[in-house]
């Protein structure tokens, strides 16, 4: 409130779109501003899920992903400009009815594709400008759709843009009273609110309760490891990281090894038996299981030595073996618990990039070793 009184006083009261008078012209529309509730809805999701799934290479590089943004970006400015900068002129030419229904829907997936595509790779972007863009112009290209079903009772463009902005305002940020308010602000037209408040809170459901996704600031908080969250478990866990509990005492090995090769194997010792696959590690065995196969199949050839040696399979042998996935060295055990349930791993490999496009393993942590840790701790 307090920066709309500064902005006002500095800028004049001049509203930030040119918005006509808007009214919604008959009862009738009610079901068709469902509808376009739940198409919003679902847009929202889609942006919060591609910006969930890109912020996983928060870990990578910044110039990486600068250029990966940036070529991304390429396309879409070549075929549609419209997506470049905030918007707010494609924004007036959509809600005064300039724009047609292929261009408006080309340019509002566009924007919500590379928008989430540069946020979930950790640009410097703003977020209720691009909202407002899409929320407009999808808005308005079904608005020109439901022009063509119910032509005599429709309601202007306008109207369906300005009520799409506030859906998807509130959809992807979770907070559609701001969003209410927003629309409030922007039209200045009491006659809004009761369409307004259908819209917002239908798209909002949607998104929250049928995709289960949270508002795009709690995403990006989680995609770079800063969890609102603030439990005394959660905060205990924040404090370490899995350099501090994992087991060290492994050894990386090919899938497949000859008796000699595996004996030799177990000559270090060592604790854990990481298997390779050709994208990377694919399980992990303990090496005793190793040392057991061996020793129960060398014990027939003892009395008979004819034969030749077998090779050994790792990953077909009587072991207990646990699906892996990767973890970085510098994540806390938190970010590995959420990993753990992520993919539903049994075990994560402590990995570190120590060159380009080459990764070391450390080690290894089980979900036990976590709870064995807090457990300790808390004792």
């Amino acid at each position: 409130m307090s920066a709309a009184i500064v902005t006002q006083a500095v800028y004049g009261s001049e509203p930030a779109f040119n918005v006509p008078a808007l009214t919604m012209n008959s009862l009738l529309e009610i079901p068709w501003v469902l509808v376009i509730a739940i198409i919003i809805g679902i847009a929202a999701a889609i942006f919060i899920h591609v910006v969930e799934v890109m912020g996983r290479h928060q870990n990578r590089p910044v110039m990486l992903r600068i250029a990966l943004a940036g070529l991304l970006m390429v396309p879409f400015a070549i075929l549609m400009p419209e997506t470049m900068g905030i918007g707010y002129d494609t924004v007036n030419e959509t809600i005064n009815g300039q724009l047609g229904f292929w261009l408006l829907l080309g340019i509002g997936v566009s924007k919500l594709l590379i928008t989430s595509l540069s946020i979930g790779l950790g640009m410097p972007s703003g977020v209720i400008g691009p909202t407002l863009f899409m929320g407009a112009t999808l808005g308005g290209a079904m608005g020109l759709v439901g022009a063509q079903i119910l032509p005599e009772q429709a309601s202007s463009v306008g109207l369906y843009a300005m009520l799409g902005m506030g859906a998807m305002m509130g959809a992807v940020l979770q907070a559609p009273l701001a969003a209410l308010m927003a629309l409030m602000e922007l039209t200045r037209n009491p006659n809004i609110i009761l369409p307004g408040m259908l819209i917002i809170t239908t798209s909002s459901l949607v998104t929250s309760e049928a995709f289960g996704k949270k508002s795009l600031f709690l995403t990006i908080l989680k995609s770079q490891g800063l969890s609102y969250q603030n439990s005394p478990i959660t905060q205990a866990l924040r404090r370490v990281s899995v350099g501090a509990i994992m087991d060290r005492s492994i050894l990386r090995t090919e899938r497949h090894l000859t008796v000699e090769e595996a004996h030799r194997v177990l000559k270090s010792e060592p604790k854990w038996l990481i298997v390779e696959g050709s994208n990377g590690p694919t399980a992990l065995l303990p090496a005793v299981d190793l040392a057991r196969y061996l020793e129960d199949t060398e014990r027939p050839k003892a009395e008979d030595e004819s034969g030749e040696p077998e090779a050994v399979d790792l990953m077909n042998i009587p072991a207990n073996r646990r699906d892996v996935a990767p973890v970085q060295y510098q994540a806390t055990l938190e970010e590995a618990l959420n990993e753990f349930d992520t993919t539903n791993a049994e075990a994560l490999y402590v990995q570190r990039h120590v060159a380009p496009m080459i990764q070391r393993v450390y080690g290894v942590v089980l979900k036990s070793d976590i709870e064995s840790h807090y457990q300790y701790r808390r004792s």
